[in-house]
């Protein structure tokens, strides 16, 4: 009996069964185009100021004050031009822990981009204020990210009037949402960001500097200190 025989004679035509194993990783596969699916659409028809074409293309100018105003380089150069002012060591405990926070969360924003390398959206219009070569990437959104950081920061360490808490968390959740409305990224991204912003401070609050170190750390430059 010829093997093409045999193989006729086997039951499903010879064909094997996949194990319970590539079951699973074809059902995850196929949950993972599910969810990236839903992604594309939602993000398809969130990003409605886009374009000046688009839906509510007429609020692209506020959408955009939105994100320079949460940009990582007025933040950094705002923050520094504070430490070298202030003359209270609490003040300089505050701004130095922001600091760090401002940089941890760049740092950690570029390693994942260059990692994952997600296209942004094809609705996406490439005019962002200063951006390098990391800002082609769409996935974690850095300005989610930055901003929830900044929000949970001020509203835990610093100690404002309700009413300006309020106005922080409302500008943290619409810079948020016009990264959406942009089209600058997918509804993951901006999730994702979010809960990074959120983990983010919460490590750098484990992490949190003293007003011991940091006067030990500030101490060359702002000589004039002493605890």
């Amino acid at each position: 009996m010829s093997a093409i025989q045999r193989r006729k004679r086997r039951p499903n035509g010879g064909h094997r069964k996949d194990t319970p194993d590539v079951k699973i990783m074809k059902s995850m596969d196929s949950f993972a185009r599910s969810i990236s699916s839903i992604d594309y659409q939602l993000t398809q028809k969130c990003s409605i100021c886009a374009r000046p074409n688009s839906q509510l293309g007429s609020l692209r100018p506020v959408m955009k004050v939105l994100e320079i105003s949460c940009h990582g380089i007025p933040w950094l150069l705002g923050t520094i031009g504070l430490l070298l002012s202030v003359h209270k060591p609490e003040h300089l405990v505050v701004l130095m822990n922001l600091l760090i926070g401002l940089i941890g969360d760049l740092i950690i924003i570029a390693v994942l981009k260059m990692l994952v390398q997600r296209e942004r959206p094809p609705l996406n219009k490439s005019d962002m204020f200063a951006t390098v070569s990391v800002d082609n990437y769409s996935f974690p959104s850095g300005h989610c990210s930055r901003a929830i950081m900044l929000a949970y920061f001020f509203s835990e360490r610093v100690n404002f009037e309700a009413p300006i808490l309020g106005l922080i968390v409302l500008w943290a959740l619409l810079v948020s949402l016009s990264r959406l409305l942009l089209g600058r990224h997918y509804l993951s991204d901006v999730l994702f960001g979010m809960i990074l912003g959120a983990l983010e401070f919460k490590l750098l609050s484990y992490y949190w500097l003293s007003k011991e170190n940091c006067m030990f750390v500030l101490e060359p430059f702002f000589a004039h200190f002493h605890l």
